[in-house]
Order: structure tokens, then C-alpha cells, then sequence
């Protein structure tokens, strides 16, 4: 469905689109977005958030909304694109998917630092945090308790089916009861299953964070977190609480429980640092072994920057102006390390999305 303010979007490109062309070209823009690759899904990100991204992309995008439009502008149309790329993105938000989740994820991952992206659009961002607030308690659902009532109802409903088929002595009309309770059965132990499936991973996930949390241990640092610095631990603690989320988007608790770790360390570092320091600060050991997770610098800063210095890269500005941040940005452990999850979990949406 079209945004409210998808006519408003336009006026980022300073265009004032005739009204009756809005509902085409949205339609155009999510008809694109039915099927994406990994790739297509990076390029919608960066062409929403980064003036004069993409030139190839926007090539082809501008094609096919062409052959899905023809009122569309072929030419002189790089900040029209962003809208679309914008309407495009929109439009897989409404629903849930791992496509959903990728777009949700890495809008969120690359708003960092502040003032670091320029969205096309405000709403899209809205949609993004919505999106993940929500989906993020859909897939970790409490236990029904009204569930086995209703499967009760449900299977006394096609007994007293079979038990009058069978008062009739009406072989077929038994026939067919007995083919729906069979049914039913099946479909309600089915349903049961997958609701028990979905609690346990829930509570599995829970579990693993409390441990994790009580345990007062880094596993990947194998070290008690008293005796390190919340500087050189935040962005090991992102990695560790990435590998205990078990659903996508993570829950919101998960950031809180990232302070909670550092808070556990020697040093609280509740001080900003500059973002040179702080990745500097990381375990060298750590930093050679972690993975790395920066396929699009853009969309992780703070991954992109780890494998800078992976590769013995210097921090320099340079480094930074090609992640599109300027000046010297600060950031306490605590931001860092919630930064530096959101990057993972945004790495792991795509893997799930190829």
C-alpha cells in the first residue's frame, strides 16, 4: 500500500510528481522489490541513504521501472531513483520476511555515527525501528495458554461429527468424519509443535544470556571481565552476544544486557573515546581471529574499520572519509558495542537472505 507522504518524499528531489502518477510508481517500486538478490538489497540501502551511490544499480533499477512504468524518466533522475529505491525498501517493510529483516536491520546498522547517512526520507527510518520492534516480539511468542482448550473444543467438535456419522450408520458420511478428525488432529498437533518450537528457542536464547551475564566471563578473551577495561572489551562483548542470538531481529533487552557486560568490567567507560581509539583498544588476538563481517563498508562502519586494522591499515582520516564519516566522532564502549552487534546481526540477516 503507498505511503500517505510518498508525495512528499519527491520533494528531497525538489520534483512536484503529478498526483496521478504517485500510485503507478509505487506499485512499480514494490513490484521491483518482489524479488531481490543480496546485492539488490545492499544497493536500495545505500541509494536510500547516500546521494550519488550506485551508479550502476541505479542504471538497471531505472530501466525496469521504466518497462514497469513507462511515465518514468529515464534520464536526469539519480535523486527521483532514491525515492524509489526508498518506496521499494518501504514496501518489504509491511511484511515479514528475511528480506524484511535484512533492509529493517541495516538501516539501523548504518546510522552510525550521527548525521553519518542522509535517508531520502525520515518515514522509511520510522518503519525500519517499528518494523524491528515488533517482529522482534513476534518471534518470541509466550506460551498460548489457551491453546489445548482450543484444540479440545476443536477435537470434541469432530468426535460428535464421527459419533453421529455413526449413529446414521452412513458408511460414507463415516468415511468422511473420519478423514476430518484424522485431519484435525494432525493439523492441531502440527500447530502445537511449531508454537513449542518457536517458546523453546525463546527460552533457549534466554538462557544462554543469562549465563552468559552471570558467568562474568569473556569466552572469546578467556578472561574474567573484572580484569579487563570496557574499552578493550566492547566490541569482543557484541560478538559474543551476537552468537546468542538465535531469531531475528534480536530483542531490544539484548543492547541492555551489552552494558550490563561491560558494567562488569574493571573499568565501567562510561567516557566517550574517539572511534580510532576504541578500535584500537580491541584485543589484538581477538581482532586477527573474528571474521570478517565488512562486505559493505558503508553499511558497517565499525566492522569495515576492525578490518582495516585486521589487514595493519592505519586509522586515518582517510580511512574514515571513505566510510563517509567526518571529523574525529566519539563514542562511549557502551555505543560502540551496541553498534558493533547491530552491524553483526545485520551480516547475519544477509546470510540468511542468500
Amino acid at each position: 500500500m503507498m505511503h500517505p507522504n510518498f508525495y512528499h518524499w519527491h520533494a528531497h528531489a525538489e520534483l512536484k510528481p503529478e498526483p496521478a502518477s504517485l500510485e503507478p510508481r509505487w506499485n512499480a517500486a514494490a513490484k521491483f522489490a518482489e524479488k531481490l538478490s543480496a546485492a539488490d538489497i545492499r544497493s536500495l540501502l545505500r541509494l536510500v541513504l547516500f546521494p550519488g551511490a550506485e551508479p550502476e544499480f541505479a542504471n538497471r533499477f531505472s530501466g525496469e521501472l521504466v518497462k514497469l512504468e513507462p511515465t518514468f524518466p529515464p534520464e536526469r533522475n539519480a535523486e527521483l531513483l532514491r525515492v524509489m529505491a526508498a518506496a521499494a525498501v518501504h514496501s518489504r517493510l509491511e511484511k515479514s520476511s528475511n528480506v524484511a529483516d535484512a533492509f529493517a536491520l541495516g538501516l539501523q546498522a548504518a546510522a552510525f555515527p550521527q548525521g553519518r547517512i542522509e535517508p531520502v526520507c525520515q518515514d522509511v527510518m520510522t518503519r525500519a525501528a517499528a518494523y524491528l520492534a515488533e517482529e522482534s516480539e513476534r518471534v518470541r511468542p509466550e506460551i498460548d495458554a489457551g491453546a489445548l482448550e482450543k484444540a479440545e473444543k476443536q477435537t470434541d467438535a469432530y468426535f460428535a461429527a464421527l459419533k453421529t456419522a455413526v449413529e446414521a450408520n452412513t458408511p460414507q458420511e463415516i468415511g468422511k468424519a473420519t478423514e476430518a478428525l484424522a485431519r484435525g488432529v494432525l493439523g492441531t498437533m502440527k500447530e502445537s509443535h511449531q508454537q513449542l518450537g518457536k517458546v523453546i528457542d525463546r527460552l533457549t536464547e534466554e538462557s544462554q544470556f543469562l549465563w552468559w551475564i552471570i558467568g562474568r566471563r569473556s569466552p572469546s578473551l578467556n578472561a574474567r571481565r573484572e580484569q579487563l577495561t570496557a574499552e578493550a572489551y566492547a566490541l569482543p562483548a557484541a560478538a559474543e552476544a551476537a552468537t546468542r542470538v538465535l531469531l531475528l531481529p534480536p530483542a531490544a533487552s539484548v543492547e541492555s544486557l551489552l552494558g550490563e557486560s561491560l558494567s562488569q568490567c574493571s573499568k565501567a567507560g562510561r567516557a566517550s573515546a574517539l572511534l580510532t581509539e576504541l578500535i584500537a583498544s580491541a584485543d589484538a588476538g581477538w581482532v586477527q581471529s573474528t571474521a570478517s563481517s565488512a562486505a559493505t563498508p558503508e553499511l558497517t562502519p565499525l566492522a569495515a574499520l576492525l578490518a582495516e586494522r585486521q589487514q595493519g591499515g592505519k586509522l586515518s582520516a582517510a580511512a574514515l572519509k571513505k566510510l563517509r564519516i567526518s571529523g574525529k566522532p566519539k563514542a562511549t564502549p557502551i555505543e560502540a558495542s551496541q553498534q558493533y552487534l547491530r552491524e553483526l546481526m545485520f551480516v547475519r540477516a544477509m546470510q540468511e537472505v542468500t
